[in-house]
């Protein structure tokens, strides 16, 4: 299997990271994806399930695609918030652009719980982001 990873989110000591289960075979049943947020910390090391389809990671690619834009123009983050996948299927993740850029997971379907990840993130994340995204996004495509 090759890079599974569908986003990742890091500096020096933190992590999370959205991981796709299979990336060729069985990865796509009943519409839609199934995956894990990997969260690592000093503090905290959690993993949970994840479900998002074609669409949230066409909107995924967006938000990134933006980030690496605004990044290049050298604007400020504007202080919205992206939530990914949309809340309410299974866990997601808020994404907070910002210094820091802050990763809330959010578990409100199982757990209730709620791990609030402030990462420094190197100059050109999003652009190494969307450029991974859309390898693994053509890799997909080409498996079915």
């Amino acid at each position: 299997m090759r890079d599974a990873d569908v986003v990742r989110f890091a500096d020096r000591s933190r992590s999370v990271t959205v991981v796709l289960d299979e990336v060729r075979g069985g990865s796509r049943r009943d519409g839609r994806y199934e995956g894990e947020i990997v969260i690592e910390t000093g503090f905290v090391g959690a993993r949970l399930p994840v479900h998002f389809t074609d669409a949230d990671l066409a909107d995924l690619t967006a938000f990134l695609v933006a980030r690496a834009a605004a990044e290049e123009d050298g604007a400020l983050p504007d202080g919205s918030a992206a939530d990914w996948p949309e809340s309410g299927r299974s866990a997601y993740l808020r994404l907070r652009p910002g210094d820091p850029f802050v990763v809330e997971v959010r578990d409100p379907v199982q757990s209730g719980v709620t791990v609030i990840v402030p990462l420094d993130l190197r100059d050109g994340w999003a652009t190494r982001g969307a450029s991974r995204l859309a390898r693994l996004r053509a890799e997909l495509d080409g498996g079915r």
